[in-house]
């Protein structure tokens, strides 16, 4: 599924709320943050109603972080085998798991590279399921939270602008240049610290 299936087959769904709220749990479970985005945007737009937009988008990103978390509690060895997980790297974040875990929770839900990870080690060293939840749910609440929040300030306050074909332009051409601009002070950066460590 693309994001842009995805946003029209919300649209299509509007007056089926109970269709409408699967999909957006289904969504935000495999799409992840672009489908938190396009949810958010919808909800601005009136397409989706906030409450149900709240929910579904924190009943999806807990689906599919619930799924990890079996994964490693019983599919560890068959992981490690396949090299899909660094076992090393695993028997670190178990260690960490252990000593910070609501940090590590809160925090890899905002970092889509650390979730697999830190969740797998969550089920391999046997956390308690109902407490993980429960960090699961907060973490889940918040992030949907600050989506729908950017949503509506990105419509209510930028895309009135993007209507506007020499306001599109102009803001295309500086993200451009701005990224230019990153790069090149990305690379000077790097050059300069390369002459620092040479001999």
């Amino acid at each position: 599924m693309t994001e842009e299936a995805f946003l029209q087959l919300c649209e299509h769904l509007s007056t089926h709320l109970w269709l409408q709220s699967l999909l957006v749990v289904a969504g935000t479970c495999f799409l992840e943050d672009a489908g938190r985005c396009a949810v958010a945007l919808l909800v601005a737009a009136g397409q989706i109603g906030w409450w149900l937009a709240l929910a579904s988008m924190t009943a999806g990103g807990m689906a599919g972080d619930i799924g990890r978390y079996l994964i490693g509690r019983y599919g560890t060895s068959f992981l490690v085998s396949l090299r899909w997980v660094d076992r090393t790297r695993l028997e670190w974040m178990e260690e960490y798991f252990r000593n910070h875990a609501a940090k590590t929770v809160l925090a890899s839900r905002f970092l889509p590279g650390a979730r697999t990870l830190a969740f797998c080690a969550a089920g391999v060293i046997r956390y308690p399921f109902p407490r993980y939840l429960a960090l699961l749910f907060i973490a889940a609440l918040v992030q949907a939270l600050i989506f729908l929040k950017l949503g509506a300030f990105i419509g209510d306050r930028i895309l009135p602008y993007l209507r506007d074909p020499l306001n599109r332009t102009v803001i295309v051409i500086g993200l451009i240049l701005t990224g230019v601009l990153m790069h090149l002070a990305v690379a000077w950066i790097k050059r300069r610290h390369v002459k620092k460590c040479s001999p």
